[in-house]
């Protein structure tokens, strides 16, 4: 089968823009496809596109180009606190389990663990269950990279022959610290409800709950949402506009507040407070607003984010 798909040249890509933006003079367009790729910005220019009838005419050349600077801006913002977001999490994983089992290497055992997650529907747990073999196995092996690769992980050469701790297995709080966000995600999605229950325990000791199942599940996609968003974020995808995993409302304590959207980037900004230390949750806020302080074009209008946002934000009860 042939690929329908052909090549486009510089000059190809400038006028096919104009399909989504109006403008007159070619060497800025020309410059950013250059260094950005069609593709990317064209994404941009197809968003703009659909709010045509809000913007009352055809998005010029301008916006577009604002539209991206913002959207590369909000990435560095969001970037940030999901980092400070996926730290914390491979903390309270690491600490809490280690000292509630009183076995370092906790994540390497498969009593750890519940293959069904504790899904009451079929189709889910039944899922899950297939799935587990191949998580539990790619988890042992991500171990054994750490300590067979000497020359990309030197800093562990005390778990390889001739090393104090040699024959050891590497404690979950360095662990995590090489393993990728994905992995810790599933982690804690596999990980025996006691033990769950204990993470969020150990990480929000002020909170005035007792955890139950429902937190557990509510965290699960938290976590899943908070992954989603650092993945955009660190592989430059577009964030404006971008939908994804659903996230759960925490109905005990946010029951008058309501998710306008609970796929869009509010709904990561929720999970992001929910999970959190407070002083960094709100940072986030602080460097938000002002990013959107100096941005040149109304981001309500594309629906970026709620008109009414900082009050929904602060309603937000703390986990």
């Amino acid at each position: 089968m042939s690929n329908l798909d052909t090549p486009l040249t510089l000059e190809d890509q400038v006028t096919l823009m104009k399909t989504y933006v109006i403008f007159r003079q070619k060497t800025k367009m020309r410059r950013v496809l250059k260094k950005e790729g069609y593709f990317r910005v064209s994404r941009y220019g197809k968003y703009l596109l659909s709010y045509t009838p809000v913007l009352r005419s055809k998005p010029d050349q301008d916006l577009l180009l604002d539209l991206y600077d913002f959207d590369v801006a909000l990435r560095v913002v969001f970037f940030k606190y999901t980092q400070k977001a996926e730290l914390q999490i491979k903390n309270h994983i690491a600490n809490a389990v280690s000292l509630k089992l009183n076995d370092p290497t906790f994540y390497l055992d498969s009593n750890s663990y519940t293959p069904s997650q504790g899904e009451s529907d079929k189709i889910k747990r039944n899922r899950y269950k297939a799935k587990y073999p191949r998580f539990y196995q790619d988890l042992k092996k991500a171990e054994n990279r750490l300590i067979s690769k000497p020359h990309q992980y030197p800093e562990l050469k005390d778990y390889r022959r001739g090393g104090p701790r040699y024959r050891k297995r590497i404690p979950a709080w360095t662990a995590f610290t090489y393993f990728d966000y994905g992995t810790i995600e599933h982690i804690y999605a596999y990980l025996r409800l006691d033990l769950k229950k204990e993470v969020l325990s150990y990480g929000y000791p002020n909170s005035p709950r007792k955890m139950s199942k429902l937190d557990t599940k509510n965290m699960d996609t938290w976590i899943s949402a908070i992954r989603n968003l650092r993945n955009t974020c660190s592989h430059h995808n577009m964030l404006t506009g971008k939908t994804s995993s659903i996230v759960h409302l925490d109905k005990t304590f946010d029951s008058v507040t309501t998710l306008p959207n609970d796929t869009d980037l509010f709904s990561r900004m929720y999970a992001l407070k929910k999970v959190l230390d407070p002083v960094d949750s709100e940072l986030l806020k602080h460097d938000l607003k002002k990013l959107i302080g100096k941005t040149k074009f109304n981001i309500y209008i594309l629906n970026i984010l709620p008109q009414n946002w900082e009050t929904l934000y602060d309603n937000i009860h703390k986990f």
